[in-house]
């Protein structure tokens, strides 16, 4: 009974998933065909272009609008560079956009199937589906790019916990040549392995910088890593901050904080100089960044631990979130894998009460809209970063549960 109930389910999910895929490549076509000049996707399909004519990929300088990925992530853009504008939105939209927002909820289930194979996780991903539907939805609507480097991202998790760590460094680094952020993955890694794994490390990179290069021209491809410090690494490693309304992070909520929104009516809160907001937002992040590097390196050096705990994974992944002076609503798409694992928790040890306020509130980032709540209380909710402060939220509830959650782990690890 129970396994033809079982075959009847996945038939279901299937149809579904049939008429899903179906509304999809409507959506991308008519998507695609409305692309214009002034998206992002124009952006992508012209450095596609200028990748293989030779010419400039980037434009040191603009404030916004220019091509702000690594070099590799130009050559993949060019293969989608070779069709017609418009032809070329369409599959990219729906071959990465909704292939790819598939096929991450497929990797995360392997994921987490491999690390608790004695529990069902059919509630926790389904609320994780539910939740962090907006945010793949930006990337669908406004064809961001940031699907490829949330899967190979997460291969890259797979492998590492199925210690076939050549191959997790091989798509981590694949996903920081597409867009700087999951170095920290290997930059953690490489503490949890120790140096018998530096030079591995290293050597994987090679590939990603060498062959970009020499497919532009040695001259071209060296002077592509100038361009690319002077447009993107150099802005932010000295501390900019994008100043919109929708920005999101810690260093934007303090700046507009301390700066107020005089065209919809909100003064200041803080009244910091420049110099003392810099030093606040500097010293949050080295704090960040120091507890957890700190932690890693005790878990390997005292507790002798190479591997990675789930809510390991998911405090790297709010990193990018939470401390750099850009982040927007679209690189949010990790939290498919880290709302997986805090539902899990939640539900596990049943805390009832955070679960309820942890659904409201990722509903709530569901519907930041002035056509679901009005003007007034979407600029509340944008101006004071709703986004960023539950994601601290979250944040603080992994790290509040996780040790319980360790203790639970043990028999399932055992299975394996």
């Amino acid at each position: 009974m129970e396994k033809r109930l079982l075959r009847y389910n996945k038939t279901y999910l299937l149809i579904l998933l049939a008429l899903v895929t179906v509304a999809f490549a409507v959506m991308s076509y008519n998507r695609g065909m409305r692309a214009d000049v002034n998206g992002d996707y124009y952006i992508y399909w012209q450095t596609g272009l200028h990748f293989w004519s030779g010419e400039k990929i980037y434009t040191p300088g603009l404030i916004d609008g220019g091509f702000t990925y690594p070099p590799f992530a130009a050559l993949f853009f060019s293969v989608f560079s070779v069709f017609p504008f418009h032809t070329s939105a369409f599959l990219y939209s729906f071959i990465v956009n909704y292939g790819l927002w598939i096929a991450s909820f497929v990797l995360i289930r392997k994921i987490f199937k491999e690390l608790y194979p004695t529990q069902d996780f059919t509630w926790p991903i389904t609320l994780a589906l539910l939740f962090s539907i907006a945010f793949y939805w930006h990337n669908f609507i406004w064809m961001n790019a940031n699907m490829p480097v949330l899967c190979l991202t997460l291969l890259g998790i797979y492998y590492y916990i199925k210690k076939q760590f050549t191959w997790s460094y091989v798509f981590w680094m694949a996903a920081t040549f597409f867009k700087i952020t999951p170095i920290l993955f290997l930059f953690f890694a490489a503490i949890k392995r120790g140096p018998k794994d530096w030079s591995k490390i290293i050597l994987t990179a090679l590939p990603f910088v060498i062959i970009p290069a020499l497919l532009r021209g040695l001259p071209t491809g060296i002077n592509d890593w100038k361009d690319y410090y002077q447009a993107f690494v150099a802005p932010f490693s000295k501390g900019q901050i994008d100043e919109n309304i929708i920005s999101l992070g810690v260093p934007a909520l303090l700046n507009k904080l301390n700066t107020g929104n005089a065209e919809i009516g909100y003064a200041p809160v803080l009244h910091l100089s420049a110099h003392a907001l810099k030093l606040i937002i500097l010293s949050f992040q080295l704090l960040a960044m120091g507890a957890l590097t700190i932690k890693f390196a005790y878990d390997r050096y005292v507790r002798k631990i190479e591997d990675f705990s789930t809510a390991d994974f998911c405090l790297i992944f709010l990193i990018p979130l939470l401390l750099p002076g850009r982040v927007w609503a679209h690189h949010h798409v990790c939290t498919s894998f880290i709302y997986t694992y805090l539902f899990y928790i939640l539900l596990k040890q049943k805390r009832t009460a955070l679960l309820i306020v942890t659904c409201f509130l990722c509903l709530l980032l569901n519907v930041i809209t002035k056509d679901v709540i009005g003007q007034t209380l979407t600029d509340v909710l944008r101006h004071y970063s709703i986004v960023t402060l539950v994601m601290l939220f979250v944040s603080a509830l992994i790290i509040a549960l996780r040790e319980h959650d360790e203790l639970g782990r043990i028999p399932d690890q055992a299975v394996n």
